[in-house]
């Protein structure tokens, strides 16, 4: 008896995505064509933060002969331009934009590479802070308003994927900040390093740039018993069925 329990259970289909689930991801998420252009811009950013964030210090001791003290003062302030940037990109979205994540994305991503140019110049440590302050504004809110845009262009049952996916990838360029890019300080140096991360900067603004005037899906109204939408036709059939009797 327990033997034929046993067959009879390996005999069982394995649970399966259902073919209309499988079908919208496919079409909302894998397909969406403005989602792999995020997640491009996303990778990008991704690899930016990470490579300041685990190579300042390293580079500052280095290349600019700043004590460790002062190295973390830039990342402080890396920090707090990040914070002060990511409110200020949210409002200017919303107000000057009307709700456009596109033109904040494409201008943070591209203002990155003139403050990492001058990094390479800079031996002011108040020139460096001032750099590390402005690439935080810049870079922090493109990855506050990424996770809201791709959750934007999909359907509102699709929206956790669309985040998920975009994320994943951003996971991806935070993995490539770490042995690539140590292997490219080795051969190259520091101003190999912060030329690629200029271009990988501008590489993020080109790919953000096709969404500029991408707006959110209008997602349904939901109501207690239905959506808006549901109450407008119920409402009009209603009128009409008033009208009729009113004319016998």
């Amino acid at each position: 008896r327990h033997g034929n329990d046993d067959e009879g259970g390996a005999d069982r289909k394995q649970p399966q995505l259902p073919r209309g689930l499988a079908r919208m991801l496919a079409n909302q998420v894998l397909l969406n064509r403005a989602l792999w252009l995020m997640a491009l811009n996303y990778f990008c950013i991704s690899l930016l933060r990470t490579s300041l964030s685990d190579w300042s210090t390293v580079f500052l001791r280095e290349a600019k002969g700043l004590s460790m003290h002062t190295a973390a003062r830039c990342l402080f302030t890396l920090e707090t331009g990040g914070f002060a940037g990511s409110l200020v990109a949210g409002a200017v979205s919303d107000k000057l934009f009307n709700g456009r994540r596109g033109p904040v994305v494409v201008l943070c991503s591209a203002l990155i590479a003139p403050a990492l140019l001058c990094m390479l110049r800079a031996e002011s440590p108040l020139l460096l802070q001032a750099c590390y302050a402005w690439m935080g504004f810049c870079a922090f809110p493109v990855h506050v308003l990424l996770g809201l845009f791709s959750r934007e262009v999909v359907a509102p049952n699709m929206s956790s994927s669309a985040g998920g996916f975009v994320k994943c990838i951003a996971q991806v360029g935070g993995a490539f900040a770490g042995y690539p890019l140590g292997r490219l300080q080795q051969v190259a140096g520091w101003h190999g390093v912060f030329l690629l991360l200029a271009g990988v900067a501008v590489l993020s603004a080109l790919a953000a740039a096709p969404l500029w005037s991408t707006t959110a899906q209008a997602a349904p109204l939901r109501c207690k018993q239905g959506t808006v939408a549901d109450f407008e036709e119920l409402t009009k059939s209603m009128q009409k069925s008033t009208r009729k009797t009113k004319s016998l």
